[in-house]
């Protein structure tokens, strides 16, 4: 199993959901199987999106897709992103 983890520094929360959650198509056709989006307590303004892909081949063509990169620039206000395809290693126990 593969995930991209993404860094968010946003602007305005409702311009990056919309642009966000209008993007889950192109990233189900690339082969993500789903995710979560989390907002720093300390600084609201700092999300981090963890997504689920089924290989790494489309979490890379996800993350180097001209789609991504303008995505992220509308959704943070060009601001910045900071991302990171990672493969799984293992499961902890609480």
């Amino acid at each position: 199993m593969a995930y991209v983890i993404v860094q968010h520094k946003i602007g305005k929360w409702s311009e990056f959901e919309g642009i966000f959650r209008g993007d889950g198509e192109r990233r189900r056709a690339l082969g993500s199987t789903g995710g979560k989006v989390f907002r720093s307590v300390e600084d609201p303004e700092t999300v981090f999106a963890v997504f689920e892909w089924k290989d790494i081949e489309g979490a890379k063509k996800f993350v180097e897709g001209l789609e991504t990169h303008e995505a992220m620039e509308w959704a943070t206000s060009g601001i910045w992103s900071r991302v990171y395809v990672t493969d799984e290693l293992f499961e902890v126990d609480a």
